[in-house]
């Protein structure tokens, strides 16, 4: 992240009411309780801060960050891999600013979504909104295709070894969207197939019966 993105990330944070005061963002963030309270914050609905205790230790801190993985960050399609939890974990200098800023673009999007939803925009939002996962509209082309994926630079050679993570791991999310949504459609298709099929038996019949008089 550059010196302006960090700047728009921070004035960003600085907006949100939190429990404790603001002092080094890098051991503000790493027990994950603040962080919850950011989520808590834009999409209450998603997080309950009662889950979430303040902490010293490595084991509470990784504690606090898988659950958040499993049941918040989930849920606004995000991943956040494990060795960049341990680098926040960890107090490593820069990790949890990219965390954050992909949080801050999820929360926008899922914002996003939800007042679209709102609005009965699109079948598949709706679909997905039955499920209990969030609304949803069609997906957005993926950031980086495989091929990128699979030929990018050495891990060695990559300047922001965090961000190049999390941007892969969302990747293969928006893959896996993308799948899901075409299942919904393809599941969609079969159904009419069925009833035009059904209707030509019908009419089949019909027919078989009048030419029988």
């Amino acid at each position: 992240m550059d010196e302006s993105e960090l700047q728009h990330l921070y004035a960003w944070i600085d907006k949100i009411p939190l429990s404790r005061p603001k002092k080094n963002i890098t051991r503000d963030f790493s027990d994950g309780v603040m962080l919850a309270e950011v989520v808590h914050h834009f999409v209450p609905r998603l997080v309950e801060l009662h889950n979430y205790s303040p902490a010293s230790s490595s084991k509470q801190k990784l504690d606090n960050w898988h659950t958040l993985n499993a049941k918040v960050f989930k849920k606004l399609g995000l991943t956040v891999p494990e060795s960049v939890i341990k680098g926040v974990t960890n107090n490593k200098p820069g990790v949890v600013e990219v965390v954050l800023n992909n949080l801050r673009i999820k929360i926008e999007q899922y914002l996003q979504r939800s007042e679209s939803s709102d609005s009965g925009w699109g079948d598949e939002g709706k679909h997905r909104k039955g499920r209990g996962r969030g609304p949803s509209k069609s997906p957005s082309k993926p950031t980086n295709s495989s091929f990128d994926i699979l030929n990018g630079p050495p891990y060695d050679e990559i300047e922001d070894p965090a961000q190049a993570l999390m941007e892969k791991d969302q990747s293969i999310m928006d893959y896996q969207e993308t799948v899901e949504i075409l299942q919904v459609k393809v599941r969609k298709l079969e159904q009419l197939v069925k009833l035009k099929d059904r209707r030509i038996d019908e009419l089949t019949s019909k027919l078989d019966r009048y030419e029988a008089k």
